[in-house]
């Protein structure tokens, strides 16, 4: 009971210091921020800061994944068997915490965030698929690897852009746009079909090794 309580208490003081970061994010860059002013904002002592974090980019860091931490939560309720769904989901989710995303930007640390993308949605496609909670980046095939930074690069990319342009899209209208893309490309390149017919495929040399295509 004692120890519920303690995690209770420490995870409320998490919260009340992202809640004050992103509060005077809001209101000056975030290289301005000093520490002494989150501890305040959050009302709490500066030494209570430093037992959690090492500077307010670890902070940062921590609200970046406290909201992909969500992500994970909506994708695991969405229909992620479809890759339209999973982009359904995706966009949905961003559109909800569009703000967030405005806020790095308005900061000027969107790029902050850009720089753990890839292993923030690593973190969340392992909340998604358990079966591969245990394994690592490189426990995967680099087919499977360079596949994973092409697709969240492109919705990172997506994201972005429907984002500058005002969300003027649905979701939904993005999904497909996605889905097109894919059947458009698929229909267009030979190498795609004979796969399906093959079971290997036509380049010489082939880089993907048997064994290693998934």
């Amino acid at each position: 009971m004692q120890k519920e309580k303690k995690q209770k208490t420490q995870n409320q003081i998490e919260q009340w210091m992202m809640d004050a970061l992103l509060s005077l994010m809001k209101e000056k860059p975030f290289r301005e921020i000093k520490i002494t002013e989150i501890a305040e904002r959050a009302q709490l002592a500066r030494c209570t800061f430093y037992r959690y974090y090492t500077g307010k980019e670890e902070l940062l860091m921590r609200c970046c994944q406290t909201i992909f931490n969500g992500l994970s939560l909506r994708m695991q309720k969405e229909n992620c068997r479809t890759f339209y769904g999973t982009a359904v989901g995706y966009f949905s989710y961003w559109l909800e915490h569009r703000a967030f995303l405005e806020l790095l930007r308005n900061s000027e640390m969107l790029y902050f965030l850009l720089q753990s993308y890839d292993s923030l949605m690593f973190d969340v496609a392992k909340e998604v698929k358990p079966e591969n909670a245990q394994m690592e980046g490189y426990d995967f095939s680099p087919k499977v690897r360079y596949h994973f930074f092409f697709g969240m690069g492109g919705f990172w990319g997506m994201t972005n852009r429907w984002l500058l342009n005002g969300c003027k899209e649905s979701p939904e209208e993005l999904a497909q746009y996605v889905i097109a893309y894919l059947v458009e490309s698929y229909e267009l390149e030979p190498s795609c079909q004979y796969y399906d017919l093959n079971k290997e495929y036509p380049f010489s040399p082939c880089y993907i090794n048997p064994g290693n295509e998934f």
